[in-house]
């Protein structure tokens, strides 16, 4: 497994945990909705910021191009499929956001299903399928190359320290909803 590919998969870890929590949330009916309120803008914000900018962006702006240069399909391939999945997940994330500023939970709760649902299945066709891909055609030197353009992401699209703030909100939810 290369550098690249396993900072990659360590990140879905962290999203997949994320996912978990809102599903507690979600199901949660010891907390006021103006408190639930606070934690889906939170996790919004959180799947904005992490899952999309920071992770899909290492993909689409790096790894699915050096994939595409060393013969994976785009078009009818693996590459496409991811890319109209991220598209699908910004939908749903769109529609979170909507029925937070409209006070809609129940809203907001079908599109998070909807977006657990995809990113779940999604992450098991990357784990699984595309990073064994790239695993197979990308050097070691190429991985660690990748690697160094994601640090240079997070620091310069994410921003110094987001990472780390990210992270102690997962810690937050965790400890709130009993989710370790």
């Amino acid at each position: 497994m290369g550098k690249a590919t396993q900072d990659l998969r360590k990140e879905h870890d962290a999203i997949l945990h994320v996912l978990k929590i809102l599903d507690v949330m979600m199901s949660a009916e010891d907390k006021e909705d103006t408190e639930m309120l606070q934690y889906y803008k939170e996790i919004v914000y959180f799947l904005k910021t992490f899952a999309d900018k920071c992770h899909h962006g290492k993909e689409e702006n790096h790894l699915f191009t050096e994939l595409i240069a060393n013969g994976i399909p785009n078009q009818g391939g693996p590459v496409g499929v991811m890319l109209h999945e991220h598209g699908v997940g910004r939908d749903y994330i769109a529609s979170m956001d909507q029925a937070l500023e409209s006070g809609d939970l129940e809203k907001f709760k079908a599109a998070a299903q909807g977006y657990s649902d995809l990113l779940r299945n999604h992450i098991e066709k990357e784990n699984s399928v595309l990073f064994v891909m790239a695993d197979r055609v990308l050097s070691d030197e190429k991985q660690d190359q990748l690697f160094e353009h994601f640090e240079e992401h997070e620091e310069t699209v994410i921003g110094h320290g987001v990472h780390e703030e990210l992270h102690a909100m997962i810690h937050k939810w965790s400890e709130a909803f009993g989710v370790h």
